[in-house]
Formats: C-alpha cells, sequence, structure tokens
C-alpha cells in the first residue's frame, strides 16, 4: 500500500506541474487568465465534524451508536480558475454494529442480536476539484459562494493496538460548499463518501460499505498569488491573402472528408438495423417457446421428494436462486398428503452458539412462512425445527433449510 501513496502523491505532483506549462486558460468567449507558476494558488485545509458508517447491519442498535467525530486536513492547488488538485488526510474513529464477532466488537455488548463495533482509521487520498461557478459563470474573486464537486482515490487504514491492521484501496467523492471570508480565508462546509469493501471491518463477505461524514472548516489560501489574473494580448496581425486561401482550401478537405465518412457511417448503421430486426425476431421466438413452457402443468407427485434451500451468511432469508427452489418444490407437493419436516440449519464456525440457535430456528420458521402462506401449502402436512452444526469444511453448506 506504500506504493499507492507514493503514486498518488506523484499524481497530484504531475497534474500540477503539467498546468504550469499552459500559459492561460479560456474560461468564457470574453475572459482569459493566466495560470502562474508553481508557487501560486495554493490552499491549506482544516475540518471537523461527524461521521457515520454505512454497512449492513445500520438498522441495528442505537441511532447514536452509528455515530463518531471526524477530522479532515487539505492541502491542494487550483490549476486553473475552475479545476484543481489536493491531498487530503481524514479519519478518527467508526462506529455501528456487526453480527459476526470480529476484532472490532464488544463481545459482550449486543443490540438487537448485533455487537457493537468501534475502531479507528484513517483515509489518505488524493482528489481533483472542479469549481462549477467558475466553470459555467463568469471567473469572480468576489463571489461569496462557490459549489465544488471532488472525486478520488487513497488509502484506507484500519489501526488495532497501535498498528496497522488492515488496509484497503478505496474511492472518494463528496461536495464543497465554500463560502467566502475575506481575500485569504474562505468557510467550508465539506460532505464526502468513501467507497471501500466491507472487509475493512473484519467482515468476509464480498460487499460494499460506505463512510460519510458531513465537516465544516476554514480554507487558507497561500503561495506567492492567491487569485488568477487576466491575461492581456497585442491585436491579431494581418494575414496575406494566399494564407487565406490555403486556410480554405484545407477547411474544405477537411469538410469534404467527415461528408464521406458520415457516408460510411450510415452505411453502417443500416446494417445495424437490418441485424437488429433479425435478433428482434429470433427474441420473439424464444419469448413464444417460454410462454408456451409457462402454461404447461407441473406434474403431480405421488412420491416423497426432499430439497435443501442455501441462505447467506448470517441471512434468515433466501436470494432470488434458492427462493426459486422452494416455489418449484411446493409447486411439486402442492396435492400431495405427503407429511414434511423442515430444519434449520447453521454452522458453528461463525457467531456464538446463542446467536446460531437462533438464526437456525428463524431459517425453518422462514421456510414454513413461505411454503404456507405464500405457496398454500397445507400447514397439517408441515413440521419445522433446527439445529446448529459444527466441524463441517464446507460451512456455507450447512447454512441451509432441508425439507423432507
Amino acid at each position: 500500500m506504500k506504493k499507492i501513496i507514493i503514486a498518488s502523491l506523484c499524481i497530484l505532483f504531475s497534474v500540477g506541474t503539467f498546468a504550469q506549462t499552459t500559459e492561460k486558460q479560456e474560461l468564457t468567449p470574453n475572459k482569459e487568465y493566466k495560470v502562474g507558476g508553481f508557487g501560486d494558488n495554493w490552499f491549506l485545509s482544516i475540518g471537523v465534524g461527524v461521521q457515520t458508517y454505512f454497512s449492513e447491519y445500520y438498522t441495528a442498535g442505537s441511532v447514536v451508536d452509528h455515530f463518531s467525530p471526524a477530522i479532515d486536513l487539505s492541502i491542494g492547488k487550483w490549476l486553473t480558475p475552475s479545476m484543481g488538485v489536493r491531498g487530503q488526510l481524514s479519519g478518527l474513529n467508526l462506529r455501528g454494529y456487526n453480527m459476526l464477532n470480529t476484532p472490532y466488537v464488544d463481545a459482550s455488548d449486543m443490540e438487537d442480536g448485533a455487537y457493537k463495533m468501534n475502531f479507528k482509521y484513517f483515509n489518505l487520498h488524493a482528489d481533483f476539484l472542479l469549481n462549477l461557478h467558475s466553470q459555467f459563470a463568469r471567473y469572480n474573486t468576489k463571489r461569496c459562494y462557490e459549489l465544488i464537486p471532488f472525486v478520488g482515490m487513497g488509502w484506507f487504514g484500519v489501526l488495532r493496538d497501535g498498528g496497522l491492521a488492515d488496509n484497503e484501496f478505496a474511492a472518494n467523492a463528496g461536495i464543497i460548499n465554500q463560502f467566502r471570508i475575506n481575500d485569504r480565508l474562505d468557510f467550508d462546509v465539506e460532505l464526502k463518501a468513501i467507497i471501500a469493501r466491507s472487509a475493512i471491518d473484519g467482515n468476509p463477505a464480498k460487499r460494499i460499505n460506505v463512510p460519510a461524514s458531513a465537516t465544516i472548516g476554514l480554507t487558507y489560501k497561500i503561495g506567492s498569488s492567491k487569485e488568477f489574473q487576466a491575461c492581456e494580448y497585442s491585436q491579431t496581425p494581418i494575414v496575406e491573402k494566399a494564407e487565406i486561401v490555403q486556410n480554405n482550401a484545407e477547411k474544405q478537405a477537411k469538410i469534404d472528408h467527415l461528408n464521406k465518412s458520415l457516408a460510411e457511417q450510415e452505411r453502417l448503421n443500416n446494417n445495424a438495423n437490418k441485424a437488429l430486426l433479425k435478433e428482434k425476431q429470433k427474441v420473439n421466438e424464444l419469448q413464444e417457446e417460454v410462454d408456451a413452457l409457462k402454461n404447461q402443468t407441473v406434474p403431480k407427485v405421488s412420491t416423497k421428494i426432499a430439497v435443501k434451500v442455501y441462505f447467506e451468511i448470517g441471512q434468515a432469508k433466501l436470494d432470488k436462486l434458492n427462493e426459486a427452489n422452494l416455489e418449484y418444490f411446493a409447486d411439486l407437493i402442492k396435492n400431495s398428503n405427503n407429511q414434511y419436516s423442515i430444519t434449520g440449519y447453521a454452522d458453528s464456525n461463525t457467531g456464538s452458539k446463542r446467536l446460531n440457535e437462533s438464526l437456525a430456528n428463524k431459517r425453518a420458521e422462514y421456510v414454513y412462512k413461505q411454503l404456507t402462506e405464500k405457496y398454500g401449502i397445507n400447514k397439517n402436512l408441515l413440521s419445522i425445527k433446527s439445529d446448529v452444526v459444527g466441524g463441517s469444511t464446507n460451512p456455507e453448506l450447512v447454512r441451509m433449510a432441508e425439507i423432507k
């Protein structure tokens, strides 16, 4: 991850250096500005506020336990009146809940079936800034309010026992509401979201979690020039008639080339439309076959059958694939007089015994409720029970409900 930090700082520096080679930046048809030297238009920012941690367990526990203080430290440079770059270090700690017993939870403190979680972190990232007011309206050094969205990438690190416990590559995006105080000082209201894998809180599931923050702070402009300066231009020199004729000929050649390309593109579009029509006909034929299959009646089953449906870790509801398997099973046994037992399972490799017993029972009750209420199976034909299984080399095969 050290390479990520070095690469981010190199990008920030190279963009700033490249911008210095540009002598002017056209913003509106009648106004241009000098970009300036490397030491011009730098700024320092600091902000404090609150942050929260959006994860799959965000609805668990008290609302207060999902919020914690936040701090931002930034340094950046405006390359033009509308575009800039910055590096920012943000962090402190994140609070929330987790159903898994990870290193960042308090195993003795639970609410709503989830553990309280608290971990320290830092987020070092480089951002691209776009001043919408300067981009789409006239640049004005006296404007009282500026709207500045930003995007960036960086390094998200989790701290534990005085060292780095985990780290991830993270994306950053947000909006800065900037209010002018004087020529050097601005007041900022910044809203920011970080997009990172759920592994940052010890959860092995492949999900995306979003730490988000709202901070207020100050920006101080530093450098030899704190604003951009207007350019002064001499009058356009007189062009010889021969040069005008040559330029017109070159333009006409470009127009002819574009017309030829347009004709070729129209031919390709016509061919594509014909191919699309054929594909639509194939789709219609396939749809007719699908409709015919849907109208076929499900054969009645006289012999007793069994089925297993599987759940995600920590979940008591089926995904679409396993729900479809359950629906097909219900159609097969709907007119049967056989007795069936529903057993919910949970593996003991993750979570506490009490939590797993509850989860196994919820899975069995969920399948029972779906069969009786959604698919119309006779309640007298079904019974439920639950079990917690340990020592399995494939715990995902134990997270199931079996009907037999």
